[in-house]
């Protein structure tokens, strides 16, 4: 509970005139409405102001500190207000419940100022309104950039969910989402489109004999190399394991053969380099099963004959391209 003192002193009026919300103000013109406040003192842990309930007041801190949560946990997420500062404004001016909870970090005096008083004394002092928009236009802006940081977050958690750890190509559940509106996008104009499905030929082989680690590498650096090797409008993104998707627009089969053809002869010619005791280097192969996309065609229809074609492509030797 907050106890409540009935006399401000002049050391308590010092202490206003130094707030935010009095500053360059002539407090001595606005004695009688200061008189009219009440000098409250909120113990250490104790609530101000509670989350999503009916505000009445305009708080001024004298001494001592408050802590600001924004959301209905008390967590370690929390904006400090010092002498000085100012709270509840928002909440008493549009009428709405609160949206923080505002607890005492320590014993604090405060000002309190309701709301008639509160308008008496905007009419009263243009100094006092004038610091008082100053006031709202900061916590304005403040919302704003909390507004804008949450957006960023929201783009990184986004990105994060979308992106392959690993190689940093998108990952299957991007590609559920693109893949689909490409497709869906040939299909309305009518233009071609091509589906590959490549693989790195006898992959488990290296994790058996080098490791994952040196697994790993090779698989980022396999990613790199088919990034360098796609147009601007390719999608590519990491199927799963060793095997990478790819759709090229405004694309046909023949076009396509010879982009996988371009694919399949640069990852023959990469030298994987492991640092070990004894250096080595290491070279892989992939094979590529391709599709082009047919009137009524969706995502799993296109996967599954690119999926075939990369079949045929290992079971005819591997290190080659199948159309299906």
């Amino acid at each position: 509970m907050v106890n409540q003192k009935s006399e401000i002193s002049d050391k308590d009026n010092q202490l206003i005139l130094r707030s935010k919300i009095f500053r360059g103000v002539s407090v001595e013109d606005l004695e009688h409405l200061i008189a009219e406040c009440d000098l409250v003192t909120i113990l250490s842990d104790q609530t101000l102001i509670q989350i999503n309930t009916r505000n009445e007041y305009f708080y001024v801190v004298l001494t001592g500190t408050l802590k600001v949560y924004l959301d209905d946990e008390i967590n370690e997420h929390f904006i400090h207000l010092l002498p000085g500062d100012c709270v509840g404004e928002l909440s008493l001016f549009d009428g709405a419940y609160t949206s923080a909870h505002v607890v005492a970090e320590r014993d604090s005096r405060l000002l309190r100022i309701n709301e008639e008083t509160l308008w008496r004394l905007v009419r009263a002092s243009h100094g006092f309104a004038r610091n008082l928009l100053f006031i709202l236009a900061k916590r304005l802006r403040n919302d704003n950039v909390a507004i804008i940081n949450g957006i960023r977050q929201q783009q990184e958690l986004e990105y994060i969910a979308n992106v392959d750890g690993l190689t940093g190509l998108f990952n299957r559940r991007w590609m559920n989402v693109f893949f689909k509106r490409q497709i869906a996008r040939a299909l309305n104009d009518n233009k071609p489109m091509a589906l590959l499905l490549a693989d790195l030929d006898h992959f488990k082989q290296i994790n058996d004999k080098y490791g994952h680690l040196v697994g790993d590498d090779i698989l980022s650096a396999a990613a790199s190399v088919l990034t360098q090797q796609l147009r601007p409008s390719d999608l590519l993104a990491r199927f799963g394991g060793e095997e990478f998707a790819l759709i090229l627009p405004d694309t046909s089969v023949e076009e396509a053969k010879q982009i996988a053809e371009r694919i399949r002869a640069a990852i023959e010619t990469v030298q994987f380099n492991m640092d070990n005791e004894v250096p080595q280097e290491i070279y892989m192969t992939m094979s590529v099963g391709i599709t082009s996309l047919m009137l009524g065609d969706e995502m799993n229809n296109l996967l599954a004959r690119a999926d075939q074609a990369l079949y045929q492509a290992k079971e005819n030797g591997r290190n080659r391209v199948e159309v299906s």
